[in-house]
C-alpha cells in the first residue's frame, strides 16, 4: 500500500519548515535587539552588542518553534516600527515632550559664588568626551565673563580609563583671566555631585551657584542641587551631542531620543528616592 505523500517526503518537508521557522525567529530576534539598542543604548558597548545578539538569535529560534512565537513576531514589529518612527520622521522634534526636561534660567545679575560644571564620560586617552567637553566649554565661557569667582568641576569615579583632570586643566589654561578651579572627585551620579559639592562649598559660604550641564539633564540636575541646599541658576551647555530643536538626521534623532528616554527614567527614580521635589 502506497502512502501519499510518501513518509520520507513528509518528514523532510516538516524538517525544512522547522528550520525555516527557527531561522526566521533568530533573524527577527536579532533585528529587534539591534533596533532596541539603537533606541535605548542598551548593549551599545562592543563588548555586549554582538554576544547578546548571538543569544537573542538562539532565543528567537527557540521561541519561533513554540506557541510563544506570536510574542516574537509582534514584539519585533513593534520595536522596528518605533525605530522607523524615531529615526525616519520628525517625531523627536514635533511630538516628543522633550521641553519638559529643559530648564534655562537667566544669568544672575550679580555674581554668584561658583560655577559648577558637571562631569561626563572620558575616552581611553583620558580626554573629555563630546558631552563633557560641551559642558566645560560653556562653564569656561561663563568664567571668562566673570559670572563667578570660582569654578568647580566634577570627576567621575576612577576607572581603567584614568581621569580627565589633565584635560580639564589644559582647557582651563585657555582662559587668560586667573581664577581658582576646585574638583569634586569620585562621583558616579548627579546626586553624588550635588552632595559632595555641598560638602566642599557650604563651609566656604558658597551656596549660590550656576550649574552647567547638558540640555536634557538640566531639570533633574538643578533640582538635585537645590534639594541639598544650593540656590541654583541653571544653564544648558551648548550641545554638540544632540540638538533639541533641529535633529535632522537619523543619528541625531536617535541620540536625542536616547537622551530623553534616559532622563525620563532617571527623573522617575530621583523623585521616588526623594532626591528631587515631586
Amino acid at each position: 500500500m502506497t502512502h501519499w505523500p510518501p513518509r520520507a517526503s513528509l518528514s523532510q518537508s516538516l524538517g525544512s519548515e522547522t528550520r525555516l521557522r527557527a531561522c526566521l525567529g533568530g533573524a527577527c530576534a536579532v533585528l529587534a535587539w539591534l533596533a532596541l539598542g539603537a533606541l535605548t543604548g542598551v548593549g551599545k558597548g562592543p563588548s555586549l552588542l554582538f554576544p547578546i545578539a548571538f543569544l537573542a538569535a538562539l532565543l528567537g529560534a527557540v521561541l519561533a518553534l513554540t506557541r510563544a512565537a506570536v510574542v516574537l513576531w509582534v514584539g519585533t514589529a513593534v520595536v522596528l516600527g518605533l525605530f522607523c518612527i524615531v529615526a525616519l520622521t520628525g517625531f523627536t522634534t514635533t511630538v516628543l515632550p522633550r521641553k519638559a526636561l529643559l530648564r534655562r534660567d537667566p544669568l544672575p545679575r550679580s555674581p554668584v559664588d561658583a560655577v559648577v560644571v558637571l562631569s561626563g564620560g572620558i575616552t581611553s586617552d583620558s580626554l573629555l568626551m563630546s558631552e563633557a567637553l560641551d559642558r566645560l566649554l560653556t562653564g569656561l565661557a561663563l568664567m571668562r565673563d566673570s559670572v563667578a569667582p570660582l569654578l568647580v568641576v566634577t570627576q567621575p569615579r576612577r576607572t581603567d580609563r584614568g581621569t580627565a583632570a589633565p584635560d580639564q586643566a589644559r582647557l582651563r589654561g585657555l582662559i587668560m583671566r586667573p581664577f581658582p578651579m576646585l574638583t569634586v572627585d569620585s562621583v558616579r551620579t548627579t546626586r553624588d555631585e550635588a552632595v559632595r559639592a555641598w560638602r566642599l562649598l557650604s563651609p566656604r559660604g558658597a551656596t549660590r551657584v550656576v550649574v552647567v550641564t547638558s540640555p536634557l539633564h538640566t531639570l533633574r540636575a538643578c533640582a538635585t542641587f537645590e534639594r541639598v541646599g544650593f540656590t541654583v541658576s541653571c544653564i544648558a551647555a551648548v550641545s554638540r551631542a544632540y540638538s533639541t530643536d533641529r535633529a535632522a538626521t537619523p543619528d541625531e534623532r536617535l541620540t536625542l531620543f536616547r537622551a530623553w528616554l534616559y532622563e525620563r527614567a532617571a527623573l522617575v527614580e530621583y523623585r521616588a528616592r526623594g532626591w528631587v521635589a515631586r
